[in-house]
Formats: C-alpha cells, sequence, structure tokens
C-alpha cells in the first residue's frame, strides 16, 4: 500500500504531545506501508518543528535530525517531485474548485500526479491527512482518505 503523508500527518511523528502521534509514529514504521510525501513537505514540517522547539515542545536541532532522516536516501519516506507547471496548474484547478487551502492543494496535487504512477495494478493508494476537506477531495481523485 502507498500512503501519501500530508505535512500535518508527518509533524506529529516527531512531536509526541501531538494528538495523532503513535499513529504518525505507526505509519512510518509499517512494512507493509510504502510512505511519500512531497518537496515542501520537508520546508513545511521543518517550520513546525522549530515552532515547537521554541515553546519548549523538543529539540530542535534532534527533531530536524529525525525529519532529515526520514526523509533521506535510506529514510522510510520517499520524497516525490512532479514538474512544478503541472502541480501548480492541479492545484490551483482544485483550489478554485474545491476552495482548498493552497498548500492542502499542492499536496494533493503532487500525490495525483505521482502516486498512481508508482502503484501497482490494484493497489490501495492512501491520503493521509488532519483536514477534513482535504481528506474529502482526496477520495474525489480516487485516494483512500486515512
Amino acid at each position: 500500500m502507498i500512503v501519501y503523508l500530508d505535512s500535518s500527518v508527518l509533524a506529529r511523528a516527531y512531536l509526541a504531545d501531538e494528538e495523532g502521534h503513535e499513529e504518525a509514529v505507526a505509519r512510518l514504521h509499517d512494512a507493509d506501508v510504502a510512505a511519500a510525501t512531497g518537496t515542501w513537505t520537508r520546508m513545511e514540517v521543518s517550520g513546525a518543528l522549530v515552532r515547537a522547539a521554541r515553546t519548549g515542545r523538543g529539540d530542535a536541532e534532534g527533531l530536524l535530525a529525525l525529519l532529515d532522516a526520514d526523509l533521506g536516501n535510506d529514510g522510510p519516506v520517499t520524497v516525490l517531485k512532479a514538474p512544478q507547471d503541472r502541480v501548480e496548474d492541479t492545484a490551483l484547478d482544485l483550489v478554485r474548485t474545491h476552495a482548498l487551502r493552497a498548500r492542502d492543494a499542492w499536496h494533493l496535487a503532487v500525490a495525483t500526479l505521482t502516486v498512481p504512477l508508482l502503484a501497482e495494478a490494484g493497489e490501495d493508494l492512501d491520503f493521509a491527512s488532519r483536514d477534513a476537506a482535504q481528506a474529502t477531495v482526496a477520495r474525489s481523485l480516487g485516494f483512500l482518505p486515512i
């Protein structure tokens, strides 16, 4: 099974006091799951981790090292890239059609343009998000929201 991880889910894997922390960690280390995310996720999650550390919720250096390891070549999360013009066109259409926030549309655009190409015939395509509107649109795009 391939699961696209939105930044909102991935950030929870590093912040033990966040609701959904254990579930996010389990998803990262599940041998039956091919976890993937987009290139901007590193920036989004880095910002969340640094902000959390500034409020005493962890050590920024340590949290960022864990994120970098998980998104590295040997990490459990594959970082997906798609042509920027196609991502922007797809995301703009999603924003205008579904009134999504730009970041949420960007993640869906990347997932839509990359994940189906990686899947084997009949393989489930999941989209992990904490946002109900994004999950609803993910379902309409052929993903199983989790």
